[in-house]
């Protein structure tokens, strides 16, 4: 028994539900590791065919070497880009590059669970691509490199 508990850990706890936990633990933090040391992308918002942000994020602002915003959806503009500033939980996912989305395949939604999220702060930028979608226009893509420390599970 440690010194700060008043009862010692049950049987049940080590037998049962415990080792899953700590299991589930540990899954999610070697995860984020994982994630920390591979770049890794953000979604900042959607052009659509016309080329207009088609939604901007708004917890995603995009920032030139100054640390000015980049508001404009030219891509000739948004080459300027050397900062990410993020001002609530950012998505992680894998990087598509400038290849096509994969569909779903129509299959039932998928609980909510963990998944990895960034923390608000800024991140410097290593690019920008811009999958195409399906139904006309392109995601913007940032690709970052985030520290372990910097990433949070949140439930999707």
């Amino acid at each position: 028994m440690w010194p700060f508990m008043r009862k010692p850990i049950s049987d049940a706890f080590c037998k049962g539900a415990g080792p899953l936990v700590l299991g589930l633990l540990f899954s999610m933090l070697v995860g984020s590791a994982a994630l920390a040391s591979e770049p890794v992308c953000i979604t900042a918002g959607r052009l659509n065919a016309q080329g207009q942000w088609a939604p901007k994020l708004d917890a995603i602002r995009l920032l030139d070497a100054a640390g000015r915003t980049i508001s404009s959806a030219s891509q000739a503009d948004m080459k300027n880009v050397q900062t990410l500033e993020i001002t609530q939980p950012a998505l992680l996912s894998a990087c598509e590059g400038d290849k096509p989305l994969t569909s779903a395949d129509g299959s039932q939604a998928q609980p909510k669970a963990p998944v990895p999220a960034a923390k608000p702060g800024r991140l410097a930028v290593l690019g920008l691509s811009y999958p195409p979608l399906r139904v006309g226009g392109v995601l913007v893509e940032v690709k970052v490199r985030v520290p372990a420390d910097q990433i949070v599970m949140v439930m999707r």
